[in-house]
């Protein structure tokens, strides 16, 4: 069923967009630091500056490369809504409290039970280690990330941090892949990112190599900061994502063939108080709208991150932010993901906003279903048999249907006022919390990885901080 996304742009706005990133692509390039990289890239066609480290690409040639670019088929899109629980290197808001804490591994596993209990959440995310390990320093989280992810049902990061690493995070997933039978390829996950504007540094330039010669891929992003490393305006930050979008696809399609284009998304608004990266604002919506468009422009396909909040706590800002950028995110790009318990940005996991967001997740993904259009759904012979003044409570294809037509809230109030006080005038804080104690309160799963898989595991992380220390 074609739908109807919701543009901001006229066809002369978004000719303009287009042009001005071939225009950056062209007259600026990206700084690549690495000369074997540039030398791949010049291979596949990009004007290579060796001295200033720079690739540049002719807007007839980025032109070809977009054509040549896998379509989507936009006609039969049907719009989604989904959300994942990212934990990041943050604290923990502690739902019996309202007490701001550092994780523990205890809370970690608590964290990580809670998401994957919920059906909403389609997987628990560790983005970053939000402690830090007895023995271990902060910059070997990458290998601590796929230790505790595994062993308590998370999707591990790819962080790699640096490239002295890269030796034993392939290790890690190769022992993980035999644990699981999988091959290594469909196991293994690593993600760099570009240093916006428009520069792949040196230590991802190191990692993507290392990866490629192994024939595993790493997977580069990039997150903008309006007003900071994007310009201050919605096209020009727009411009600029667009234009590295491109040349991370260029990147892609170099050294693997990949000939996918996606283009949405954004990143985060620096405040101009106190210059701290903001989420959950209404620019970033904006800016994801304009690159939908692009998206449906070229004919490839698009998505968006929604649901960030600058709140601190579970509150009316925290459900408004959330809801304005995921609805946005929908009608502008199709497609839309939610980091679901996260507040102020990505600094608090707080198990009450999970139950929120999981909430709003179900309701939204009820509204995006396919509306059944029959003869007996359009209920012609229902209203005439209803009759003027009555009513549907009693008939049959009520009966029959209201279970699959009606969405069944979990947290939301759907009592009357009456009824509410004669229940004990309970909130949707208690009802939240409620459910929390209710799913912790359950028996725990077992843990993911075999005692002979963890104590190898943790026998490489000891020779990665060994072998480190000893240099």
């Amino acid at each position: 069923m074609p739908v109807s996304l919701y543009g901001t742009l006229s066809r002369a706005e978004v000719e303009e967009i287009h042009g001005s990133a071939l225009r950056v692509l062209a007259e600026v390039g990206v700084k690549v630091e690495s000369r074997e990289l540039l030398s791949l890239l010049a291979d596949y066609g990009a004007h290579v500056d060796y001295e200033a480290c720079r690739a540049r690409f002719s807007p007839a040639w980025a032109e070809q490369f977009i054509a040549d670019s896998d379509t989507y088929d936009w006609d039969s899109h049907r719009p989604s809504f989904s959300c994942f629980a990212g934990i990041y290197a943050c604290l923990y808001l502690n739902p019996e409290t309202d007490e701001l804490e550092p994780f523990t591994e205890q809370t970690l596993r608590d964290y990580i039970r809670l998401g994957s209990a919920l059906p909403e959440v389609r997987s628990v995310d560790l983005l970053g280690m939000p402690f830090t390990p007895e023995g271990m320093a902060p910059e070997y989280a990458p290998l601590a990330e796929k230790l505790y992810g595994w062993k308590y049902g998370a999707s591990p990061s790819g962080t790699v941090q640096f490239t002295g690493l890269c030796p034993y995070l392939e290790e890690m997933y190769a022992r993980r892949a035999e644990e699981i039978d999988e091959p290594l390829e469909r196991v293994f996950g690593a993600v760099g990112y570009l240093v916006s504007p428009l520069r792949l540094a040196r230590g991802e330039c190191e990692q993507l190599l290392y990866f490629r010669s192994r024939g595993l891929h790493m997977h580069i992003g990039h997150m903008l900061s309006m007003g900071a490393s994007a310009p201050a305006t919605v096209a020009g930050a727009a411009v600029l994502k667009l234009a590295e979008s491109l040349f991370l696809a260029i990147l892609r399609r170099a050294l693997w063939g990949d000939r996918s284009l996606r283009v949405g998304g954004f990143g985060v608004v620096m405040d101009m108080r106190s210059a701290h990266s903001m989420g959950g604002r209404p620019e970033q919506a904006a800016i994801s709208a304009v690159l939908g468009q692009l998206a449906r422009f070229y004919g490839v396909g698009s998505g968006t991150g929604g649901g960030l909040t600058d709140a601190k706590v579970p509150s009316v800002q925290a459900g408004m932010q959330k809801a304005m950028t995921s609805m946005a995110g929908v009608c502008s790009c199709g497609s839309a993901a939610m980091d679901a318990g996260l507040l102020s940005l990505d600094e608090i996991c707080s198990p009450e906003q999970m139950i929120y967001d999981a909430e709003l997740a179900s309701a939204m993904q009820h509204m995006l279903r396919p509306i059944v259009v029959s003869p007996e759904a359009c209920a012609v012979d229902d209203i005439k048999s209803v009759g003027p003044g009555g009513n549907f409570v009693g008939s049959d294809l009520t009966a029959k249907r209201f279970r699959q037509e009606f969405w069944e809230p979990r947290v939301w109030d759907r009592q009357s006022l009456q009824d509410w006080r004669a229940a004990g005038a309970v909130g949707e804080r208690q009802r939240a919390r409620e459910r929390v104690r209710s799913i912790l309160a359950a028996a725990a799963p077992e843990p993911g990885l075999s005692e002979e898989c963890e104590r190898d595991l943790r026998a490489t992380i000891a020779r990665a901080v060994a072998a480190e220390a000893a240099r």
